[in-house]
């Protein structure tokens, strides 16, 4: 499953890039379908990796790629939730003027075979939707320095599901 995006954003190229690669390990703050992020050391690589608690489960990530110059990242995921055999996200940024830039996001997902035939009708339309929020998440972020209102909601109920848990 291909999803691909690209959005125009009143920001400099180089406040989108510090968002999503300097700040690789902070999705959390931004993005809807990440409730909890944090950085972690790759052994054997020259680039970081990062854990999420996501709407679609506990992912763990590795960087592929990095062009600073270009602003482009590559990672894929390493642990995926059951639903997923494979994914990698390819992000660029370009800058369109002074103080416009676009952002790029191509995500080439594999549905694990058993969720992939019994529920793919189903997962397939929800992965779009959220992908697409994420995108429309980061351009609110950048162009406000606020969460989207779907960031908030999404927290909200990660927070009220997870003190559920622990009780």
């Amino acid at each position: 499953m291909k999803i691909n995006k690209t959005l125009k954003v009143n920001a400099t190229a180089s406040k989108v890039w510090e968002v999503l690669y300097t700040n690789y390990g902070d999705a959390c703050d931004w993005a809807s379908t990440v409730n909890e992020s944090k950085i972690r050391n790759v052994d054997n690589s020259p680039y970081e990796g990062r854990t999420c608690s996501t709407s679609f489960g506990d992912v763990s990530e590795i960087i592929d790629h990095v062009d600073e110059e270009k602003m482009e990242l590559q990672y894929h995921l390493d642990d995926t939730p059951f639903i997923m055999k494979a994914a990698t996200a390819k992000w660029r940024v370009k800058s369109t003027s002074v103080n416009t830039s676009e952002v790029t996001m191509n995500l080439d997902a594999t549905l694990a075979t058993i969720p992939g035939i019994l529920m793919g009708w189903m997962i397939k339309p929800k992965m779009r939707k959220d992908i697409h929020q994420t995108i429309d998440d980061l351009k609110y972020y950048i162009e406000t320095g606020k969460q989207s209102e779907a960031k908030i909601k999404s927290d909200t109920k990660y927070i009220k599901k997870k003190g559920n848990k622990a009780a």
